[in-house]
């Protein structure tokens, strides 16, 4: 009912969710599936784990897939299209639906960035057959881990529906109150302001966004095994209780994103453009810096949430083992260039004033330099 979607399916994990939707529209063995060259690892996992071959498109200045890389397919050569709304942005999407049509891709939307987010006044995830959530933890709506996918079709949610019975196996009890406690200290790290120092000490065990200098995934790397697994219980009742709360979340982002401007504004940094077709509820606030490493290296020393993903074209593998997914170096240039010198900083409800200014006058003074 959020998103204006006819049905939706809650899973264990959003690459589940992927999974699903893929097999439903008919992905299979052999075909290509375009996918955003500035994405997650979980995007490209769900296409391989279908047997498909994953398609790399470069992007333009909004972070989404630009529409002249697919008007660079030929027709035919590619089956779906996965339109990813970068941190809530969606991207040129009266070219990109039209470029897709053109080449005759199916298009299904990456809406794990998205919720709440509108294109001429229609929301995000009624533009394709469907689209897909992530409740991950750094996402605007989050039960921990956990995504949804929505349909936009009655046919589609029958597919949905026998490719779930085809391949699901239920989630376990143990795995869903597992999940439970780390809802639960992640919400009392949150409550005490702890959530951003602990994600930093984390960092350094080699988890979350970790700068490639930093980890080393080359040995030990595999791809996700490909489990479907429906949303369990205790996620399902975080989820519904989440849901109320929803529009003061919403809410809350936007506020501080206007805050943010107001921020940048006084402080000379850049404001990133919104087309005017555009209104976001954003995951992040972007900002293209030339000192990247150092930046998030001293966020880190003055535990400030200023983060840097993506910082590969399929994040957060490094270069020497992209190849195991289908990513050669050189496939999208624009994405290489801007993951040189993106950051981003929070717009949830854990941003304080004194905060941003900390933040502010870090980005400040870097760009001063």
């Amino acid at each position: 009912e959020m998103v204006g979607a006819p049905a939706s399916r809650a899973f264990a994990l959003g690459r589940q969710a992927l999974v699903i939707l893929l097999r439903a529209i008919g992905v299979r063995k052999g075909d290509r599936v375009g996918v955003c060259g500035f994405t997650c690892l979980s995007v490209v996992e769900a296409v391989k784990d279908c047997g498909a071959v994953p398609v790399y498109l470069d992007i333009d200045e909004t972070l989404c897939i630009s529409p002249e890389a697919i008007g660079r397919c030929r027709p035919g050569s590619l089956r779906a299209v996965l339109l990813q709304h970068t941190l809530g942005f969606p991207g040129k999407l009266d070219e990109l639906l039209s470029a897709c049509a053109a080449i005759g891709a199916d298009v299904i939307e990456d809406c794990a960035h998205a919720m709440g987010c509108f294109w001429k006044r229609k929301r995000l995830g009624q533009f394709g057959l469907g689209a897909i959530y992530s409740f991950q933890w750094e996402k605007p709506y989050t039960t921990g881990q956990g995504g949804m996918l929505t349909v936009n079709s009655a046919s589609l949610l029958a597919r949905v529906e026998e490719e779930i019975t085809r391949w699901a196996v239920p989630l376990s009890r143990a795995d869903d109150w597992k999940l439970e406690c780390q809802r639960r200290i992640h919400s009392l790290l949150k409550a005490f302001g702890l959530e951003t120092r602990a994600r930093n000490h984390w960092h350094w065990f080699g988890s979350g966004d970790v700068p490639e200098e930093l980890q080393d995934l080359t040995d030990a790397f595999l791809l996700y095994p490909g489990c479907i697994q429906p949303a369990g219980e205790r996620m399902s009742a975080a989820g519904l209780s989440r849901l109320k709360d929803w529009p003061r979340i919403q809410q809350i982002r936007r506020d501080n994103v206007a805050l943010i401007c107001e921020a940048f504004a006084r402080a000379g940094l850049p404001l990133w453009p919104v087309p005017p077709e555009a209104d976001c509820t954003l995951l992040r606030y972007p900002l293209l810096m030339a000192r990247k490493a150092e930046i998030l290296a001293e966020a880190r020393r003055n535990n400030l949430d200023i983060a840097g993903w993506y910082h590969s074209p399929v994040h957060p593998l490094p270069p020497q083992i992209l190849a195991q997914v289908d990513y050669r170096a050189g496939d999208c240039p624009q994405s290489e260039s801007l993951i040189a010198r993106l950051v981003h900083i929070p717009t949830g409800t854990g941003l304080r004033r004194k905060t941003l200014d900390r933040i502010v006058g870090l980005l400040a003074a870097k760009e001063r330099l």
